[in-house]
């Protein structure tokens, strides 16, 4: 509430020199506020109600948690509250600052919300596009400070190797939407020093792939299953290891994202672009990153989707747009929270990456898509993060879009 001529409701000046931390736990709302009332510096915890009387409804009357609270930010001032020691706490009263347009405002944009898309979608257009763009590229940035939180837990086990790390997450791109958690867990399942070395060979790998996946534990008399099975036993007994649990899905599947054909050419990229992670850090757009993915299955599935079922002849190599999704989804996460470990900057490098790249189709940019003209993927990923994180949750206070429909009435 910057700008305001703040006051309790005894008339004393309040001005807040900091906002202390948001408490999301049991306690006081905020902690280590600094607070200056009537010329005096407060140091303390901040609890906030929609009554003053819910103080005692709570309470906090008797808790001891409480005996450090500065002051009470309140929308209703009905009681006076006092901590445990019978001394008042200061009283701020918000609706005295707030004006009627405005929580008409605010009671307009809520007041359908069960039968809308998101809860603006009927004043969106007032928008002025320009603060639309700019708030949409905000939102893309904090989704990917969400994956870098993502990537530092996995670097964390993966004791600091990236290239592990950068492996995994190809993987689970690989395994689309169904079977990433499996495809994750297969990549997990082996050291990298091994896929190194089982990458000199894209038999040997594929192999060590599909076994590790459980897509070899059939009874086959398919002669290039009986190949990958011997294989797989070798390198399974040279460098010890153990076949995941999950179970992949085919079903609904096209066959193109089959299991068996994303993990053969999963083995034929890492085969040909064995430094394929620093050739990617170095790679800056979709034109020096395209190449390095152009990679086909091995030939037995130009003729197979899965084994011992022939299928019409059609060669298996990565399309566009799964290139394209695969740079969304694991690129530019990567390569941002790769510059971020390192302290360099390049935001604008993926921010134009992504606007180089087709907006998504699914259930939400679909949606946005009616509303505001969603242009590419930049703008279609962060309305995947827009959506679940403050317009589902009714967060439009916590949205430059939200702010904006507030203020203009």
């Amino acid at each position: 509430m910057s700008g305001f001529d703040l006051k309790t409701t005894s008339g004393e000046s309040i001005v807040i020199k900091s906002l202390g931390t948001h408490n999301h736990h049991s306690g006081p709302d905020f902690f280590d506020c600094r607070v200056e009332i009537d010329g005096q510096l407060w140091a303390g915890n901040v609890e906030m109600h929609l009554r003053a009387s819910d103080w005692y409804r709570h309470g906090h009357d008797d808790d001891p948690a409480y005996d450090n609270v500065i002051l009470h930010v309140v929308w209703k001032h009905d009681a006076e509250i006092t901590r445990r020691s019978e001394i008042e706490i200061p009283v701020l009263e918000v609706s005295t600052y707030v004006s009627e347009n405005l929580i008409v405002s605010y009671t307009t944009l809520f007041a359908h919300k069960n039968h809308q898309f998101i809860n603006c979608e009927k004043s969106l257009s007032q928008v002025d596009d320009f603060l639309v763009r700019m708030w949409l590229e905000k939102v893309f940035i904090q989704r990917l400070e969400q994956r870098y939180e993502h990537i530092s837990s996995s670097l964390k086990v993966n004791e600091n190797d990236w290239e592990a790390t950068f492996f995994q997450m190809l993987a689970r791109s690989f395994g689309t939407k169904v079977n990433a958690d499996a495809f994750e867990e297969v990549a997990r399942s082996m050291e990298q020093s091994v896929v190194r070395k089982l990458a000199s060979d894209a038999f040997q790998l594929e192999a060590a792939l599909l076994g590790q996946a459980g897509l070899l534990e059939s009874d086959y008399h398919d002669h290039y299953f009986q190949l990958l099975v011997k294989e797989f036993a070798f390198a399974k007994a040279k460098y010890r290891l153990q076949p995941i649990h999950s179970s992949l899905k085919f079903f609904r599947l096209r066959p193109a994202n089959y299991p068996t054909i994303r993990l053969s050419q999963l083995a034929m990229l890492y085969h040909h672009n064995p430094f394929l992670f620093a050739e990617i850090i170095l790679a800056k757009t979709r034109e020096e990153i395209a190449p390095l993915f152009e990679v086909q299955s091995a030939s037995y599935w130009d003729s197979h989707h899965v084994f011992d079922k022939p299928a019409e002849m059609s060669q298996k190599q990565l399309t566009a747009d799964f290139i394209d999704l695969v740079i969304i989804n694991c690129i530019v996460p990567i390569k941002f929270a790769y510059a971020k470990s390192r302290g360099i900057e390049n935001v604008d490098e993926l921010l134009d990456l992504m606007r180089g790249l087709k907006l998504e189709k699914n259930t939400i940019t679909t949606g946005f898509k009616k509303l505001i003209d969603i242009q590419n993927a930049l703008e279609s990923q962060a309305v995947l993060q827009l959506k679940p994180n403050y317009c589902d949750t009714n967060s439009c206070l916590s949205c430059d879009i939200g702010v904006q429909l507030m203020k203009a009435d």
